[in-house]
């Protein structure tokens, strides 16, 4: 498989196989740095279209001195934020009636499941750092960097979350 950078290189001259190849690299990321602003699948599905679309708006932009995924996850988390500033500032629907006009398909996967419900127990830093983390496409040190947090608070909130994690599903 080609490095990343050589897909950077032929995206910009419009290769579709490239962005193939960009979106399964960072995909996974994305998704959990949406996810863990907006919280719920379906908005953090569109928003990974506009993170991708914007991401082909801009790749000239782009500055192969520092990280790639940096880059895009920083796209992802601005769009998920704006998204959720917005969301604040709409009239806000009765929990109930908002099931019953827009239910949400359920994961029939045991492990979405227990993702949900245990990353509910996190706050919104925490979750962020769990997800990027989980993914495995993340260090440290680049969750540091994306987050703009020391690297010692990126471990300890970590840490933090693991520990609320293993709370939640009754673990040690």
């Amino acid at each position: 498989m080609e490095s990343l950078q050589d897909a950077i290189k032929r995206l910009a001259d419009k290769d579709e196989e490239a962005f193939n190849q960009i979106y399964e690299q960072t995909k996974n990321v994305v998704f959990a740095v949406i996810y863990a602003i907006t919280k719920k699948r379906f908005s953090a599905e569109d928003l990974m279209q506009d993170t991708y679309m914007t991401m082909l708006e801009k790749i000239h932009q782009y500055q192969p001195k520092y990280s790639f995924q940096s880059w895009l996850v920083t796209i992802a988390r601005n769009k998920a934020i704006d998204y959720y500033r917005r969301k604040q500032k709409e009239y806000l629907v009765d929990s109930q009636e908002e099931e019953r006009l827009f239910p949400e398909q359920q994961s029939t996967s045991e492990l979405h499941y227990l993702l949900d419900d245990v990353i509910q127990v996190l706050n919104e830093r925490q979750r962020s750092i769990f997800l990027l983390y989980i993914t495995k496409t993340l260090t440290f040190q680049e969750i540091a960097k994306i987050m703009e947090c020391p690297l010692g608070t990126i471990l300890w909130e970590y840490r933090r979350a693991v520990k609320l994690a293993k709370k939640r599903i009754g673990g040690e």
